[in-house]
């Protein structure tokens, strides 16, 4: 299963604001139509103008900043499902953006990739774009394998637990060893079953806090199980760069979450 999603601000003034990325734990397909983008941090360029990117999952809060008008278009998969994944070992992504012709020594496939960032740079509207990618990814699809059964139970039992399962538990219960799961996650989701859990988790303690507004901090640290509020606190300023209170009075614009993002298609 995939989604499409689209991305558009326009610079209205010299002082471009930053853009907040918030984890959700996917791996995406990245084509970048505007002006190039930037880490915030380091000034190092994250994505090219009018190139392709396999963009790994962030297992933290990270800052971007477009150097004129931010316009991405993406593909964003469900994890363990990104049909690259048997190329191009995720964990080899995490927190990164790969050129998309990069993956491939394939002569013929690095073309098609450069055709199809030549086409999305020629075209406008949504629909248009969708068509375009949707071809490359039809044709790509039908060399991809199924999905790994096992990580496939793993991931829907970390669903089930909304993120509290100790990786031990989870192993013993997909039949396989704790270090035979940490290779099937660093290859096909691209975090370790700890940091994937970690970030399930916090997903749940952040649709609580926006849908239960005025929820007591002990409470909601204990529902999501942290050790108490101020491990809820660290923990959502690593994913959102502030505390949960702070994020809960913001609802800060200019952050997105990879799993959450507007104008998002099946």
């Amino acid at each position: 299963m995939q989604y499409y999603w689209t991305l558009r601000t326009d610079a209205q003034s010299p002082s471009t604001p930053d853009h907040g990325v918030i984890p959700g734990g996917f791996a995406e397909l990245v084509f970048n139509v505007g002006d190039q983008v930037s880490l915030s941090d380091s000034g190092s360029i994250f994505v090219a103008k009018a190139k392709s990117f396999v963009v790994g999952p962030f297992d933290r809060f990270r800052r971007f900043r477009a150097e004129g008008q931010l316009e991405l278009f993406g593909v964003r998969f469900r994890p363990g499902r990104a049909p690259f994944s048997s190329d191009l070992p995720l964990g080899e992504a995490r927190n990164r953006a790969i050129p998309l012709d990069a993956v491939w020594e394939d002569q013929e496939r690095r073309a098609e990739i450069h055709a199809l960032e030549f086409r999305l740079a020629q075209v406008s509207g949504i629909t248009q774009q969708m068509a375009c990618v949707a071809r490359f990814l039809n044709k790509l699809l039908r060399h991809c394998k199924e999905p790994d059964a096992v990580l496939t139970q793993a991931l829907s039992l970390i669903a089930e637990a909304k993120g509290q399962i100790p990786v031990e538990t989870l192993a013993a219960a997909v039949r396989i060893s704790s270090r035979q799961l940490e290779r099937k996650f660093t290859q096909h989701v691209g975090l370790s079953p700890k940091a994937f859990c970690r970030i399930t988790r916090f997903r749940q303690a952040k649709f609580l806090l926006e849908s239960m507004r005025g929820t007591h901090g002990c409470d909601l640290a204990y529902a999501c199980g942290y050790y108490d509020q101020t491990h809820l606190i660290r923990e959502f300023r690593w994913f959102t760069g502030q505390t949960a209170v702070g994020y809960e009075r913001v609802q800060p614009v200019g952050f997105f979450l990879y799993d959450d993002l507007p104008k998002c298609y099946p």
